[in-house]
């Protein structure tokens, strides 16, 4: 039965209870106190007929009869009640007072009419309240448990409505927290299972690439001595570099992020990773621009795949926005703690923001949505911050701050 229901019901039972209650008081009152005004007036015509001498002829009886407005005898003697009747012996006298006259009977049919009434009336009174208070109260509970039920079910996406007032509300408000909680909770079991999954997989294609790798480079490396500086061997070395790095940022994902802190020029690492995606830039029409210089306490390989993340980023995004309107730029700001990437391309979307640096989080088909996650998981471990300065205009600018300076 529903709450609704129950509480319908149960509001109008107990004012039937009440109801009648109250009229079975109502009658007993009445009744009792007929009986204490018979029992006088009983006591009244015994003491008259006793001390005024007065025959008990039937004038007299008449007489009497409409004095007291009562109904009675003269007896003997006390004798077993008759229903609705009282004796009093009074003088010498046994009188028996008939005390149901027609007033009595007049105000039982009045509490019987008004007990009547006040049952009909209340019940469609009490109804209408007990409606009114379904809708204040049992409809919330049951919307509100509706939702519990869809939350125990497994339905983290529907909202909770916020229905009801004061506690209720507070209660569906709370609901709606622990389901937001479980949803995150939920998402994050996933995207740990995935990431876990994930690092396994990149374990393993890190270890089968880095073996041949090895060994193309140092037999690229004796084509280089040979042939000294062919421009075709130095764009094999720059690529091989490039795929070390790649390999290595494999590595840090699937065993987890290490850094080895010394003396770092941050203007040695942006030159290393400007030239190493030079050729890239200039295929997507991109300017690469580098300024400031700093030295700082850090770990030069993590700070290259760092930056070579921002990068790629940037020149991508660029490229896609290209219209041959404004040339693509990409400048790259060093600072006294970090260093900035930023671009002149379409900026990064507000609903993508909030959740830029998650794992698999990406606006394009091909990507796979790590690269933000783990350039801040490097900067993490060196005990700095990486954040999107979303009031750059136009574009996107991403800042790396936090860095240590360099010790001595």
């Amino acid at each position: 039965m529903r709450t609704r229901t129950r509480l319908l019901i149960g509001f109008v039972a107990v004012h039937l209870v009440l109801t009648v209650l109250m009229g079975v008081i109502a009658w007993n009152w009445l009744d009792r106190s007929m009986r204490s005004q018979a029992e006088e007036s009983a006591r009244s015509v015994g003491r008259v007929l006793a001390q005024g001498g007065f025959p008990l002829t039937d004038e007299v009886m008449a007489k009497m009869r409409a004095l007291t407005g009562y109904e009675f005898r003269v007896l003997s003697a006390l004798s077993p009640l008759r229903p609705g009747t009282v004796q009093v012996a009074e003088a010498g006298k046994v009188v028996e007072v008939d005390y149901r006259s027609q007033a009595y009977l007049a105000a039982s049919r009045a509490v019987f009419i008004g007990t009547l009434t006040m049952i009909i009336a209340g019940s469609a009174a009490f109804w209408l309240v007990a409606w009114w208070l379904a809708g204040q109260f049992a409809r919330p509970v049951e919307r509100l448990a509706g939702a519990a039920r869809r939350i125990g079910e497994g339905d983290l996406e529907r909202t909770v409505e916020l229905v009801g007032s004061g506690e209720l509300r507070s209660l569906a408000h709370e609901l709606e927290q622990m389901r937001r909680r479980l949803n995150e909770l939920d998402r994050q079991h996933r995207q740990d299972e995935r990431l876990a999954t994930l690092g396994t997989f990149t374990a393993t294609i890190a270890h089968e690439v880095r073996n041949p790798l090895s060994a193309v480079r140092l037999t690229v490396q004796l084509l280089a001595k040979r042939m000294g500086g062919d421009a075709g061997v130095q764009m094999i070395m720059e690529e091989l570099e490039r795929l070390d790095l790649i390999v290595d940022e494999l590595l840090a994902f699937s065993k987890g992020m290490h850094v080895t802190l010394q003396t770092c020029a941050l203007r040695m690492v942006a030159e290393d990773v400007a030239r190493l995606l030079r050729r890239q830039a200039e295929h997507a029409g991109v300017a690469l621009v580098l300024s400031g210089e700093a030295t700082v306490s850090a770990d030069p390989a993590r700070l290259r795949q760092l930056l070579m993340n921002l990068l790629l980023n940037a020149i991508q995004a660029v490229q896609s926005h290209a219209t041959g309107e404004e040339a693509g730029r990409v400048t790259i700001t060093i600072t006294t703690d970090g260093f900035s990437v930023s671009d002149n391309g379409p900026g990064v979307a507000p609903d993508l923001a909030a959740r830029l640096f998650e794992p698999f989080t990406t606006n394009r088909a091909a990507g796979t949505g790590l690269g933000l996650h783990l350039a801040k998981a490097i900067a993490e471990a060196h005990g700095a911050v990486i954040r999107l300065d979303q009031e750059h205009r136009p574009g996107a600018r991403f800042v790396l701050s936090g860095l240590a300076p360099a010790s001595g």
